[in-house]
């Protein structure tokens, strides 16, 4: 059965599918879901990474962080090239929103490479060089 519209023109089967969705988006807002816990069961690893961007748009980074981390779970290779370059750049791009993190970095790195990413590759050039920098040699060692 198609949906009419008050014009009395059917509605396209897409315009009635995004109706839902941001009904269900504004239903888990009124509940207090927060967009990383929503997305964490009901979406792909790509939708993830596309609710991240958005997230990073208005300036929600502990949300862009989480939904980022859960696409490269996912391993979303997109996930993992920005979470490399974000844990990289840390309060360069962001402030004091997002610490820089090697160690993270180097791991979702090596998850993007490990993928064939080269994107990743470059990062991970990027990434050598700052662990040959005094203060990097040790930084990702457990402490003993």
């Amino acid at each position: 059965m198609k949906s009419i519209h008050s014009t009395g023109k059917p509605r396209s089967p897409i315009a009635t599918t995004r109706k839902g969705c941001v009904a269900t988006l504004l239903a888990a807002a009124a509940y207090g879901l927060s967009m990383s816990a929503f997305a964490a069961d009901m979406t792909s690893p790509g939708q993830k990474f596309q609710l991240a961007l958005e997230a990073q748009t208005v300036g929600q980074y502990d949300e862009m962080m989480a939904l980022l981390r859960l696409a490269g779970e996912g391993d979303h290779i997109g996930a993992q090239e920005m979470l490399g370059m974000v844990l990289l750049a840390g309060p360069t791009l962001y402030g004091n929103a997002v610490q820089a993190d090697q160690c993270e970095a180097a791991k979702w790195l090596s998850r993007a490479l490990s993928q064939g990413s080269e994107v990743a590759r470059n990062q991970w050039r990027f990434l050598v060089q700052l662990r040959h920098a005094p203060q990097g040699i040790e930084s990702c060692k457990p402490p003993i």
